[in-house]
């Protein structure tokens, strides 16, 4: 694309900000001015009524697995060998292959599977955010005692091996995607947004965090709970509200076989939270009181 015109760029994702959120569901980011709601069949925003090989575009954000966190990425930063963040040989707690999957498995629907991720277009700005984080691992490679070659590729056979074809890209071979070449002449990226200037209407700095959060969208009246007249929005009026249970049930229709592998569910998804207060999956009954609409 660069080659036809120099200025296109891809936005990504950055999870992270929306996890800062008391209840990552509520994030503006799934609204009509940007990917669209995330409740079930999607019906508004760019990708409205987009029709995929497996079915209507759905989605189900909160159901389960958890976002990116700002703990995780550090965490993945402080290495400084790529054996030691990629499979099969990553150690435990920075597994980025597994942090990946989180933002996969949360925002539900197609985004889930292995082979029917890709039919949400969320899924390429997850993995320009990916990207992102890989480069500042990379960078950070030079930064080590000793310095790490970010352009060494790491033992591998199989699909995996350096000089296998690249999938989809049969002009180049594994190894060239080590290459510092893209990044010094294609393309680089832009920090995610910093306190004290975040840098859009969208967004708002946390001043206890020090982090840049997104604002709330407006929620229906479908996408909360009404406890005695008070209109609820935390993470367990999510997971009973009558928007969440219509997502799940549009989910539950989808054939998407494998899902990604992830870490365990974030406590404010909805599987979480109605294991947590022992409801059934129809979220009809519970600790929260009378539902009224």
């Amino acid at each position: 694309m660069r080659n036809i015109d120099n200025t296109v760029s891809l936005p990504y994702w950055d999870s992270s900000l929306d996890n800062e959120m008391a209840n990552p569901a509520n994030t503006i980011v799934f609204s009509k001015e940007f990917f669209g709601n995330g409740d079930g069949e999607v019906i508004t925003g760019p990708f409205a009524n987009w029709d995929t090989h497996h079915g209507p575009l759905t989605r189900n954000i909160a159901g389960e697995g958890q976002l990116f966190s700002k703990e995780n990425i550090t965490t993945v930063l402080t290495r400084c060998n790529t054996a030691e963040i990629t499979r099969p040989t990553a150690l435990q707690p920075c597994d980025f292959e597994r942090y990946h999957g989180g933002p996969h498995n949360w925002v539900g629907g197609q985004m889930m599977g292995l082979t029917t991720s890709s039919h949400d277009p969320v899924f390429f700005l997850h993995h320009a955010f990916v990207d992102y984080i890989w480069e500042k691992f990379r960078y950070g490679q030079l930064l080590c005692k000793p310095p790490v070659d970010p352009e060494v590729y790491p033992p591998a056979d199989g699909l995996h091996a350096e000089t296998n074809p690249m999938d989809g890209f049969p002009r180049y071979i594994n190894i060239d995607g080590y290459r510092n070449y893209w990044t010094q002449n294609w393309y680089k990226y832009e920090d995610s947004p910093r306190c004290p200037i975040c840098g859009s209407k969208y967004l708002k700095c946390d001043k206890v965090k020090r982090w840049c959060v997104p604002i709330e969208r407006k929620l229906t009246r479908k996408e909360g709970y009404i406890v005695n007249g008070t209109f609820m929005t935390d993470a367990a009026d999510t997971a009973i509200s009558e928007s969440a249970a219509e997502a799940r049930a549009a989910v539950e229709k989808l054939d998407i076989g494998k899902k990604f592998d992830a870490p365990d569910d974030d406590y404010r998804t909805q599987r979480a939270q109605l294991a947590r207060m022992a409801v059934g999956p129809n979220g009809r009954s519970g600790p929260r009181g009378k539902r009224t609409f």
